[in-house]
């Protein structure tokens, strides 16, 4: 009596494919993640070096604005445009 062999199965290719698909999508997920996340730090890097150059900005108005509305700098101007201070009764305070 001879034992009877069985043929053997061929190993499906399905389950080798279905890896290496997967494989490849997520390989390709974390390669969008990561270069999306770079493009947020340059972007945050340039909102950074933006609001820098606007704080700078805005200390030299606010320097300027100081400098124009200073009491001395208009005490000299009036003389040009003929303004003097008040004279008596000219004043009216209201209620």
């Amino acid at each position: 009596m001879s034992a009877r062999v069985k043929p053997t199965r061929r190993p499906s290719k399905a389950v080798p494919a279905v890896l290496g698909v997967l494989i490849a999508i997520v390989g390709f997920a974390t390669l969008m993640i990561r270069l999306q996340m770079t493009q947020e730090g340059y972007r945050l890097s340039a909102l950074h070096d933006e609001i820098a150059k606007l704080q700078d900005e805005n200390r030299e108005l606010r320097l300027t604005a100081a400098q124009l509305s200073s009491h001395e700098r208009l005490r000299a101007l009036a003389p040009q445009y003929h303004l003097a201070p008040p004279g008596r009764g000219q004043v009216v305070m209201l209620p």
